[in-house]
């Protein structure tokens, strides 16, 4: 099922800043804008351009610690009449980023959901030691545990100890597992 976009809404939907993008009714990519492939190639987004996910379910994307968090928000949105939002952490290994993100129903034939900077959030981050971080967040088998929510990272020896390190968010080839940290649990799933 396509989605009915309203005529105000497709006009300015290309030249937004922010990320927007439709979602069907069975929560599949149907448009992304302008703002999404910039964001994405500026943020070193592969195989996530817009072309590469219309048509394609957005859970493909969310890791699967947060998927229970996004039926939740994604079904609310869907049945309301009126925006559903929640802030969220995006930061690069350079700066502390939240972002807002808007759902609205589009009748009942899927969702626009827009991603917001929260602008007077952002601010630069300190990079940690290298030889210290590797000491003390990879575990003996060689895994760094990363928040899928705000990506800080776990100290395998403290596991209630989140740190931000913005290196191993620059590097690839980490191996990397994925959970919720605390306080990402309170503020997810503050309901349950």
């Amino acid at each position: 099922m396509s989605v009915q976009i309203p005529s105000w809404v497709q006009e300015l939907f290309e030249t937004d800043e922010d990320v927007l993008f439709f979602l069907d009714a069975d929560l599949r990519f149907t448009e992304c804008n302008l703002g999404w492939d910039k964001f994405a190639a500026a943020n070193g987004g592969v195989g996530i351009s817009r072309a590469e996910v219309l048509g394609r379910n957005i859970f493909e994307f969310i890791p699967e610690v947060m998927v229970r968090f996004y039926q939740d928000k994604y079904f609310e949105a869907l049945h309301s009449t009126h925006w559903i939002g929640f802030d969220y952490e995006c930061s690069t290994p350079d700066v502390f980023r939240l972002f807002h993100m808007g759902l609205r129903s589009i009748g009942h034939s899927g969702l626009l959901v827009v991603n917001s900077y929260l602008p007077d959030q952002r601010t630069p981050l300190a990079t940690p030691n290298k030889a210290l971080a590797d000491a003390a967040y990879v575990s003996s088998s060689g895994m760094i545990t990363m928040c899928a929510h705000c990506r800080r990272t776990r100290r395998p020896d403290d596991p209630s100890t989140w740190d931000w390190v913005p290196r191993f968010l620059r590097e690839t080839g980490r191996k990397v597992t994925h959970g919720l940290c605390p306080r990402c649990t309170g503020y997810l799933y503050r309901d349950r």
